[in-house]
């Protein structure tokens, strides 16, 4: 009897020892939040399980801060932490404090190195010993993987923003900043993009923000792709025919992924319309953007302030009606505008300058579901189109629209300042969310389907694309970043005038490049929404007396409760 009790006994020790053992190895986390904080995207965990060697990461994120930069480091660390739960191992991290040095010289040393590994320093307000003070911190990380590293820059800082809001649009961002950054290290090829060249489109110098980024940071095409020109119209020479090389161009075309047409000013031979519409029909994919009508702000710098907005004549509209859409021949105008300064008086002899909108620089925001566009703000455009649809086999999707307050003016019309003297009636603005951006699926129909005859059959002719994609942009500028009168380049979507930086423009483009590129299976944790649980301090110190009671009395209350229970329980089976 005795011997069968330690028996029992050991056997339970044997069976707890053995389920421990056997819960270690088994995730029981259990994500009950509302927005799946706690949740990972199927694709971040195939790309951290796809690690075949140790990342290293080492978080510039320690210190003494402020409640609401804790709240980033916590999450952070915490993100880092499930990482590390399902990186079989090969995930280690930690968090230093690039403030923690000995002195002066080793840290400037160290902030010169961090900046240089392309880490962006922001000035924090620290209370120190009792007082006030500004410190130099580096939100952001260095993942080390083989014999690479790519810097993570996680701080999001929207001016007009509250520090609170800027802190949670960064905790959003979190997961995405990191996988995309662990995606990119373990590629072992970019795959190649273009810019076309030939009809008068952007130059390097004006897609530069786009492509490289003047502020030296991960955030452009050249991060994630190999970016290359491509000049539609230099061939080779075919050296038995001395014929330019058709089949030769065709097959450097569709080397590239995707092409990107940045606002063309030349129009296009039936030559160019053959290569592109072929490439397309190869499973190419194409981001279109074209304006619809002739006309810049440079043009009303003259004595009139006017000039004559024409239709842009480039020779595609016959083809991208068959691929679905059309470009118009009119300018919207849009009461969620931009604004622009003109000189309204002088005072002392100095030109005072006021604000006024300007109803042909629309500012976009998306309430689209697509992630191409979803959650997007502050896409700034300048003298843009609408697009209508054509009735074709063709899925499309409205990416971009106008306002609820538009209007349209037809081309040839007078662009003049004197709109801004003698602004129309709101009334006028009775058109509603006019189409701007459209994403085009399926199989498209080639435009010289029954049109085309060769003489020496230099390419195999197809009638009928495989399943692709496209994107018509009805605003060249959406991509272009302005230059200063010395050559200086601007960030993509800056206000000159207002020295603000509309971010809605270098996400928009490169969402769409990596739609178009099969690149998206990230793309929704960019905007993943995660609810800031921030206490209401009115209700705080209104209720102050009621929390205190309930924290402090309410657990000691429970406990004596308890004790009284217990002591009364034993005095009854016992006593």
């Amino acid at each position: 009897m005795k011997a069968n009790k330690y028996i029992s006994t050991a056997l339970l020790i044997v069976l707890v020892l053995f389920i421990n053992i056997l819960s270690s190895f088994i995730n029981w986390n259990v994500d009950l939040t509302a927005d799946n904080k706690y949740s990972f995207a199927k694709a971040s965990t195939t790309i951290i399980n796809s690690l075949d060697d140790k990342l290293f990461i080492k978080v510039y994120l320690e210190g003494d801060f402020p409640a609401e930069f804790k709240k980033l480091q916590k999450s952070t660390e915490d993100l880092l932490k499930r990482f590390k739960a399902i990186g079989n191992k090969n995930i280690d991290f930690e968090f230093i404090n690039p403030n923690n040095v000995a002195n002066d010289i080793e840290k400037l040393a160290l902030f010169k190195q961090l900046v240089k590994l392309k880490l962006s320093p922001t000035d924090l307000e620290i209370i120190k010993d009792g007082k006030q003070v500004n410190q130099i911190v580096f939100p952001g990380a260095i993942i080390y993987y083989k014999d690479k590293q790519s810097a993570v820059n996680f701080l999001k800082q929207s001016p007009g923003e509250t520090p609170g809001s800027n802190i949670n649009t960064s905790i959003e961002g979190l997961e995405y900043e990191f996988v995309s950054a662990i995606e990119h290290l373990t590629k072992n090829r970019l795959t190649k993009i273009a810019f076309l060249e030939g009809n008068g489109e952007l130059s390097e110098q004006q897609v530069y923000d786009i492509t490289e980024s003047v502020l030296d940071d991960n955030f452009n095409l050249s991060y994630y792709y190999k970016v290359d020109r491509f000049n539609i119209k230099e061939f080779t020479i075919d050296s038995t025919t001395m014929l330019p090389d058709l089949s030769r161009q065709l097959v450097l075309l569709n080397s590239y992924k995707a092409i990107i047409i940045a606002k063309p000013t030349i129009p296009f031979n039936n030559l160019d319309k053959l290569l592109i519409d072929q490439y397309i029909m190869q499973g190419g994919k194409v981001l279109w953007l074209v304006d619809g009508v002739k006309a810049s702000m440079d043009s009303l710098q003259n004595k009139s302030g006017t000039f004559i907005a024409t239709k842009n004549v480039l020779n595609i509209e016959d083809q991208l009606l068959r691929y679905g859409v059309r470009i118009n021949a009119n300018l919207i105008e849009d009461l969620r505008s931009t604004k622009i300064p003109i000189i309204t008086g002088y005072s002392n002899n100095k030109p005072q300058q006021s604000y006024f909108s300007w109803p042909y620089s629309a500012l976009l925001v998306s309430n689209s579901n697509h992630p191409i566009s979803k959650g997007l703000d502050g896409i700034k455009c300048e003298f843009v189109s609408s697009i209508d649809t054509i009735k074709n086999n063709i899925r499309k999707t409205i990416l971009l629209h106008s306002s609820k307050e538009s209007r349209l003016n037809p081309a040839p019309s007078k662009i003049s300042l004197g709109i801004l003297e003698n602004p129309p009636t709101t009334n006028s603005y009775n058109k509603e969310f006019l189409s701007i951006a459209i994403l085009l699926e399926g199989e498209f129909e080639s435009v010289f389907k029954n049109k085309l005859v060769q003489k020496n059959k230099q390419i195999q002719f197809i009638e009928k694309s495989v399943s692709t994609k496209m994107i018509v942009v009805s605003d060249g500028d959406m991509i272009a970043n302005d230059l200063s009168n010395s050559g200086g380049i601007y960030s993509l979507g800056y206000d000159k005038n207002l020295k603000f930086t509309y971010s809605g423009n270098k996400h928009f483009i490169i969402n769409a490049v990596q739609y178009l590129c099969g690149d998206n299976s990230l793309s929704h944790l960019k905007v993943k929404e995660l609810s800031l649980r921030m206490l209401d301090k009115k209700k705080i110190q209104k209720n102050k007396f009621i929390i205190q009671l309930i924290n402090i009395a309410l657990p000691i209350l429970l406990l004596l409760i308890f004790a009284l229970f217990f002591v009364r329980y034993k005095k009854r089976k016992y006593g």
